[in-house]
């Protein structure tokens, strides 16, 4: 048994006529710059870690040569080593002209203080096989050459005044 054609159905519009309209090409997939990003800031923070490390390298040697320069400007505190006797005699010096102010370790932990004429020298005994001797001037007026530290007959420390003081400092340490 054959069955007729199907039909069109009777609400539908009828198929077009002729050649279908131009229709524009299918554009390709954008490329993605996600690679082209990243690339960018990658780039951005190698340079500013670059730039940073070579900032601190700079200022850790800048921050060394000044480190050398206080040290290098402060007084040295050179430490003396001698016999054990017991008891050391101490002679401190300031050489200069004209009137000052000195201030004199007794060795024992105490200080005192004169004004003198210059030049100037004192000695004293010192009952410790470990002290610290200094001596300071500050000149005022007066015209300071230096200062001297002598243990038991033997100079430990010599200094050039600048400008108006002049500091002498050293620890003795006997035995």
């Amino acid at each position: 048994m054959s069955y007729p054609p199907p039909q069109p159905d009777p609400y539908q519009s009828p198929p077009p006529y002729g050649v279908p309209a131009y229709q524009h090409p299918i554009q390709p997939p954008k490329k993605s710059k996600a690679g082209l990003i990243v690339g960018i800031i990658l780039g951005v923070v190698l340079v500013l870690c670059v730039g940073c490390g070579a900032f601190g390298y700079f200022v850790l040697d800048w921050t060394g040569d000044k480190v050398q320069e206080i040290e290098d400007s402060l007084p040295s505190m050179g430490v003396v080593t001698g016999d054990g006797t017991g008891s050391h005699t101490v002679r401190y010096t300031v050489e200069g002209t004209g009137q000052t102010v000195i201030t004199y370790s007794l060795g024992t932990g105490g200080t005192e203080s004169e004004t003198v004429t210059l030049p100037w020298s004192k000695d004293l005994t010192v009952a410790s096989d470990s002290f610290a001797a200094s001596v300071i001037a500050l000149g005022g007026s007066a015209k300071l050459d230096g200062c001297s530290i002598t243990i038991d007959g033997k100079e430990q420390k010599r200094s050039s005044a600048t400008g108006t003081t002049a500091i002498c400092t050293t620890v003795f340490v006997g035995g």
